[in-house]
């Protein structure tokens, strides 16, 4: 019987429904096999190539991949796009009428991929996040996050009826909390062009309703490595301003605080530390905050905590 010698491995897979014997597994076929009766159970479909390769050098050759699905697209990317470049495959110019041709059947795809109005707000809404995530540098992650927060609040009917621009900052800011990412709500809604007070209050709207869960902001390390980074301070007012925050930060200090002002108060106290001396005034500038609260930070840090200048630890 040529499936009983295909089955080299003796694989026992199961209980025969005819005679009661045992299974027999035919690796190379994908079958389950009866070697008494010949009872053939179970074919599945073969998930991998139809090719073979040798080596890794012929298999890097003949294998045919796409693009992976990304959640930033309304299709998830599966969807053919026509490229507006107008060249051929050997990157020659089309001439007039393949031109025009191309340019109906691009319009065509374009109309086909947003059929419905659903589609077509997704689309322009997700649209909207990938061009606010790349005007702030976000990471692709952050753009994905993103995504799939607004296709949960489509689908719960919390972005109904609402401003496109307020739900799209709004999920980004979200997205960057999530993530890690340290930007702050000014940032976000400058980038977006809205004031602060709209994008908080559709930030509050999409994490009552939709994440229903409090997500805490970015800690005070990564907006003290942000503003060393901007400001292009010294590294070791960096290494003091770690320090400093890892070995007094507590719920004392940090309720109900802004990330950001904490940070700044680190990086003041550390250059002071250091001889550095770098001006209040420009440090609460690149982090986005007023002199006011540097210095109240300052004041709440030093009334808490003794911190030994020639060494740069609090006791």
């Amino acid at each position: 019987m040529s499936l009983w010698n295909a089955s080299r491995d003796g694989t026992l897979m199961g209980s025969c429904p005819i005679c009661g014997n045992k299974l027999i597994g035919d690796t190379e076929k994908g079958e389950e096999v009866c070697p008494t009766c010949g009872y053939v159970t179970y074919a599945p479909a073969d998930q991998g190539p139809e090719w073979k390769a040798m080596d890794l050098e012929e298999k890097n050759k003949r294998v045919r991949v796409g693009a992976p699905t990304t959640l930033a697209l309304h299709d998830l990317g599966l969807s053919t796009e026509i490229s507006r470049t107008m060249r051929d495959s050997h990157g020659r110019s089309l001439d007039p009428a393949m031109r025009a041709a191309t340019e109906r059947m691009r319009k065509w795809q374009s109309r086909a991929r947003t059929s419905t109005s659903e589609e077509r707000g997704l689309s322009n809404v997700l649209a909207k996040i990938n061009e606010l995530c790349q005007t702030l540098n976000l990471p692709d992650n952050v753009a994905q996050t993103a995504a799939q927060i607004y296709r949960n609040s489509a689908k719960m009917k919390v972005a109904k009826s609402k401003s496109i621009l307020g739900m799209t900052a709004a999920t980004v800011y979200l997205a960057c909390r999530k993530c890690g990412v340290s930007r702050t709500l000014k940032e976000v809604a400058r980038a977006a062009g809205m004031e602060k007070g709209n994008v908080a209050r559709y930030f509050r709207l999409v994490l009552k309703e939709v994440e229903k869960e409090y997500v805490p902001p970015p800690s005070v390390e990564k907006y003290i490595s942000k503003l060393i980074n901007t400001a292009k301070i010294d590294p070791k007012v960096e290494h003091l301003a770690l320090t400093l925050s890892r070995k007094t930060v507590d719920s004392r200090i940090s309720s109900g605080k802004a990330p950001a002002g904490l940070a700044a108060a680190y990086v003041y106290l550390s250059s002071v530390l250091i001889g550095a001396h770098l001006p209040q005034r420009e440090i609460a500038e690149f982090a986005e905050v007023t002199e006011v609260t540097v210095r109240n930070r300052c004041r709440e840090i030093l009334d808490d905590y003794v911190i030994r200048q020639e060494f740069g630890q609090p006791s």
